[in-house]
């Protein structure tokens, strides 16, 4: 069996981010599809593929504007479908924002770190890793942890939100380091891919967490 090659789209809007296309044998799901939504539709059309789901690592603005692209099922953690449901929480009513679409008309499955979404045989996992926002997840396909805003290039999500809670933020980035082999690759939803190698030797905000723990 194999999988493609991670599939990056870099979208611009209120701040540039990355949404992924996890595909195998002409199936796919998309992860965090957050602006640009015939950018998306488009790029699907011209790899012909099916869309079998979309998966958010969190219910943030820049993280699922596009949610509508597709009339699939959206995953998400049952402690973050309060924050897509409420745009004070989401970040659409501090930008003054309506979104294009109407939530009661997404198809939201609620899930926790017990759920194993199937791709064609391939499981992704899910790894509960709160603290941007308090149901933020982490998805594990094969050696790629596609991260959110959870953990960064050399960097870590924000606290600042509403619903953030630095010491789960603290605990989350512990363990995704600790627990997963170095040569994991990490995507994250803002800025460039690295490793969990990297990350644990020059992560600053990992090693002094991680030191005070």
């Amino acid at each position: 069996m194999k999988l493609h090659p991670v599939r990056k789209l870099q979208l611009d809007g209120f701040f540039p981010m990355n949404c992924y296309v996890l595909e195998r044998n002409n199936k796919c799901f998309i992860i965090d599809p957050g602006y640009q939504k015939e950018t998306i539709q488009n790029y699907i059309k011209d790899e012909n593929l099916e869309v079998v789901g979309i998966l958010l690592t969190h219910a943030h603005i820049d993280h699922i504007e596009a949610l509508d692209c597709f009339n699939v099922p959206v995953y998400l953690h049952e402690k973050e479908v309060e924050i897509l449901l409420d745009d004070d929480l989401n970040g659409f009513g501090f930008f003054n924002k309506e979104k294009d679409y109407d939530i009661n008309t997404i198809d939201i499955v609620p899930i926790n770190e017990d759920t194993i979404i199937d791709l064609e045989g391939y499981e992704i996992s899910v790894i509960f890793t709160p603290g941007h926002t308090k149901g933020g997840v982490s998805y594990k396909i094969g050696h790629d942890i596609y991260t959110g805003d959870t953990l960064f290039e050399g960097s870590v999500g924000k606290w600042d939100r509403p619903t953030a809670n630095l010491d789960d933020l603290k605990q989350s980035v512990i363990k995704l380091i600790d627990e997963q082999a170095e040569h994991m690759l990490i995507h994250p939803g803002h800025g460039r891919s690295s490793t969990i190698g990297a990350e644990k030797r020059f992560n600053p905000f990992y090693n002094e967490w991680k030191r005070a723990n």
